[in-house]
């Protein structure tokens, strides 16, 4: 198979088992027509692994070190990534956010073993509206002492400003899309 033909394969996956359209109540509060739900595809093995061969190289010229993002959006993407990674012999960490501190233990707000000061990582997504799972994610791990040398998301609704947002808060550090959803919705 080639780049072209994953690409559409995964778009087409996601086209009939992430896409509902149907009238929906968004995170944020606002009405949408469609809802997309990637996880349906991220935890089917054919998705997760399409999704990871495309996003891999995506993210692969920033150089990072470790992957990861806001649970649990991010969180099948991650081991995604971190597969196709080292299918081509290069070892990422992965990392999750936590959407509130851990309350014992060492109270962590990420899990994993990237936090080290400096340490170049990439923020992901499956789906980019609002911005803000990924204006968090971002926020906890520069706290963190991370680096973010890139992100990335499923799909982009092209929706709420979200692209704007988050390319503001990142400056010249790039925003990848796998797809957008005008893409999807195409199909």
């Amino acid at each position: 198979m080639t780049n072209d033909d994953e690409r559409q394969r995964l778009a087409t996956i996601l086209s009939e088992r992430a896409l509902f359209r149907e009238s929906v109540v968004l995170s944020s509060g606002r009405r949408s027509d469609y809802y997309v739900d990637v996880r349906q595809v991220l935890l089917d093995p054919e998705g997760a692994y399409l999704s990871g061969r495309m996003a891999y190289p995506m993210l692969q010229p920033d150089a990072p070190a470790a992957v990861g993002g806001l649970t649990l959006g991010a969180d099948p993407l991650v081991c995604a990534i971190q597969a196709a990674a080292f299918l081509d012999g290069t070892r990422w960490n992965g990392f999750y956010v936590r959407k509130e501190a851990k309350k014992h233990g060492l109270q962590h707000w990420i899990e994993g073993p990237f936090v080290e000061e400096g340490t170049p990582v990439a923020v992901v997504d499956d789906v980019l509206t609002s911005g803000g799972s990924m204006l968090t994610a971002i926020e906890r791990v520069r706290a963190a002492g991370a680096t973010v040398v890139s992100a990335l998301v499923v799909i982009d609704r092209e929706e709420d400003d979200g692209r704007a947002k988050v390319e503001a808060e990142l400056g010249d550090v790039p925003l990848h899309a796998l797809f957008t959803a005008k893409e999807l919705l195409a199909l």
